[in-house]
């Protein structure tokens, strides 16, 4: 019979597998957390955007027909070129897309603007002088 204060041999073992594996869980969570936004406007657009309009940009297929402004792909706002109403829509947002206005700064906006417009095949025009906030 063991006295109740000796502890098993397995015990140490199994706080040790448990603090790695711990460890390892957050070093994946770091890892993509890093991975989702880098600091450049692909990791902005991951971050912010890909969740709902996809990570080419074409947005989720089975949601596009209901919400076709998914598709940044296809996109009249880019196809003419109309920086300030994308920026407008980043900023304010429309329907059930948030604004993120007042998450990102207007460098980081500006970034998403010219990416929007890359997505459609426009080739992106100088930036605007952001805009004030």
């Amino acid at each position: 019979m063991t006295s109740p204060n000796r502890r098993s041999p397995g015990r140490p073992v199994r706080r040790a597998a448990l603090a790695v594996l711990a460890l390892g869980a957050l070093a994946v969570a770091a890892g993509l957390a890093a991975c989702a936004d880098d600091g450049t406007p692909r990791g902005l657009y991951r971050r912010h955007c890909a969740r709902c309009h996809g990570l080419d940009g074409a947005g989720n297929p089975r949601a596009v027909d209901a919400q076709p402004g998914l598709d940044l792909t296809r996109s009249e706002l880019a196809e003419r070129g109309d920086r300030a109403a994308i920026r407008r829509r980043i900023v304010e947002g429309e329907g059930t897309m948030p604004g993120f206005g007042d998450k990102l700064t207007a460098e980081q906006i500006d970034a998403l603007v010219a990416l929007s417009l890359e997505l459609a095949g426009e080739a992106p025009a100088a930036p605007e002088a952001p805009a004030p906030r």
